[in-house]
């Protein structure tokens, strides 16, 4: 019996340990002051500009060949999207870090993950973003919201719930795009 007891305690223990009121979860460093595009404590290839500074991304009529070479302009043009590209994924990765919390908050006091109408807020702020930048507002949109962004954080939330606090809890999570 007291063998029992004990099981049941541990058990009892376990399961409100998993609990979403007693989950602590502590985000991940993953994007750091040391190793952001362009740090000196990692090496990376050369980039054209010194992507550890948003400014100095140049805009891309730095590829135009005057005289028209496509093959120039096209190898230009992949050396800046490299460069761009690390400086997006170390931004995302530090986003998924906040939305990470969000989600280990949201679960904390049993809030769903998924919230249309806020989704449909980040949707509409990135398509105003990204507009007031030079781009177009479909595209903002897609990126933020319809699609790519809110869905890849709320399966990194699903995750880090799962990793962290509860490895049975799942969401269904679907990619909108309109």
């Amino acid at each position: 019996m007291a063998n029992t007891t004990a099981l049941l305690f541990f058990s009892l223990a376990a399961f409100a340990a998993c609990s979403p009121s007693t989950c602590t979860f502590i985000p991940s460093t993953n994007a750091t002051t040391t190793n952001y595009p362009g740090s000196s404590f990692i090496k990376t290839s050369a980039y054209p500009y010194n992507i550890s500074v948003l400014s100095e991304v140049p805009i891309a009529t730095i590829c135009t060949s005057p005289t028209g070479n496509r093959t120039a302009e096209l190898a230009c043009a992949r050396i800046y999207i490299d460069a761009i590209d690390e400086q997006l994924a170390f931004l995302y990765a530090r986003r998924l870090g906040y939305a990470a919390v969000a989600g280990a908050s949201k679960f904390a006091t049993n809030t769903s993950l998924n919230d249309p109408s806020r989704n449909d807020v980040v949707a509409a702020g990135m398509a105003a973003k990204v507009l007031k930048y030079g781009a177009t507002e479909a595209a903002g949109a897609v990126m933020g919201g319809e699609g790519c962004m809110i869905y890849a954080a709320l399966k990194y939330e699903v995750e880090t719930i799962q990793e962290e606090c509860n490895n049975k809890f799942t969401v269904d999570v679907e990619r909108v795009c309109k």
